[in-house]
């Protein structure tokens, strides 16, 4: 729609009223009819190869299945993805890990698989459930419970990487069940970053937020092309990118032993700004900048500054995607002064500009 409203006067059509599996045949009836100029479809269609064969400009959108070759397609990065998840939970100290996804779903056994593996290559276990994906209440009833067993046999404290926002809204229920503690036992983090969903559970949802609009934006220019003749259908791919994980309650716990150490995490997690001090952090803990400092690197494995930094990178990275502020606000809002120096200090860690991350992970590409 964005990449519509700013360089075509298109009519985009959605099939809503035929939008379930049970229509498929009814959708390519009415495609065919309708004689569509492109189309963005996803790969879960029964009929998708009648659909194929329409002779217009088709990008298919990857949301289930593997990739079909030859086609033009919308593809999440599974890889980064898991790593960013691995990562978040990483950083809370956690020694015990798990996921939760079905198994017929393509895009969660990709970020299984590099969740696990980076786990993995940092020496912890990985523990995991996996289900076909439930068509009915009684086995969805029998699926939570079944999950509830299951994280009741986990070590404790102990990390869940789910593979969508739903299926974490499934571990909150089964801990429910199960008379687990959320995030103090087992701490949950989705993917997706549906704010309907994850901001209406108790406790509220962490969740890695996926570059959906950006990628959307880039397959409506590729389209556009195609419909154009400027390009021909070939192998190109449009990836969905991990913008940055959206901490909420659902993972807000750190599992340092050191208590004093575990507590400047939590001040830090919450209180980061480009004026935040290390002696602002040995104050609130009841140290001495020297006994912090030696603490806090032998215990979480980099110094306070360097954490006070990350934390900051974080905020912004997630206004420069999900805000329309300037980057001047931000700056401001973080408690830089000019916009300049948040930008030497952003691109030392992400490796680009404010701008150039709001232009590859954003929306638009705004100032």
């Amino acid at each position: 729609m964005e990449y519509a409203s700013l360089h075509r006067q298109w009519l985009l059509y959605s099939p809503l009223s035929l939008q379930f599996e049970a229509d498929d045949i009814e959708i390519y009836k009415w495609l065919k009819s309708f004689k569509p100029d492109g189309l963005i479809v996803p790969n879960s269609r029964k009929n998708l190869r009648n659909i194929l064969h329409l002779k217009v400009p088709i990008i298919i959108h990857r949301n289930l299945k593997e990739r079909i070759p030859g086609w033009p397609a919308i593809i999440g990065n599974g890889p980064a993805i898991g790593k960013m998840a691995a990562d978040h939970f990483m950083t809370r100290g956690f020694k015990f890990y798990g996921y939760y996804i079905h198994k017929n779903v393509v895009p969660m056994r990709e970020r299984a698989q590099s969740f696990a593996g980076c786990l993995k290559d940092s020496g912890f276990p990985v523990s995991a459930i996996v289900y076909p994906r439930s068509e009915n209440l009684s086995t969805w009833n029998q699926e939570i419970n079944t999950l509830a067993d299951w994280l009741k046999s986990l070590p404790k404290p102990a990390a869940i990487m789910a593979g969508d926002d739903i299926l974490a809204v499934n571990i909150l229920r089964a801990c429910g069940i199960a008379k687990l503690l959320v995030p103090q036992q087992i701490a949950v983090l989705g993917i997706n970053n549906t704010r309907t969903i994850c901001e209406t559970q108790i406790p509220r949802i962490s969740s890695v937020a996926l570059g959906y609009r950006r990628a959307g934006f880039e397959a409506a220019r590729l389209l556009d092309k195609m419909m154009n003749g400027e390009v021909r259908p070939a192998e190109q791919i449009i990836t969905i990118e991990p913008n940055t994980v959206v901490a909420r309650q659902s993972t807000d716990f750190t599992t340092i032993e050191d208590d004093e150490i575990a507590r400047a995490m939590n001040f830090i997690r919450h209180h980061s700004t480009g004026l935040l001090q290390v002696a602002d952090v040995a104050e609130q803990v009841g140290l001495s900048i020297n006994s912090l400092q030696k603490r806090f690197k032998k215990t979480v494995g980099c110094s306070v500054a360097l954490e006070i930094k990350r934390n900051c990178i974080d905020k912004i990275a997630d206004m420069l995607v999900n805000s329309n502020l300037s980057i001047t606000d931000i700056a401001s809002s973080i408690g830089f002064s000019q916009a300049n120096h948040i930008s030497r200090y952003f691109r030392k860690f992400k490796g680009m500009t404010p701008l150039a991350y709001r232009k590859k992970y954003g929306t638009r590409t705004t100032t």
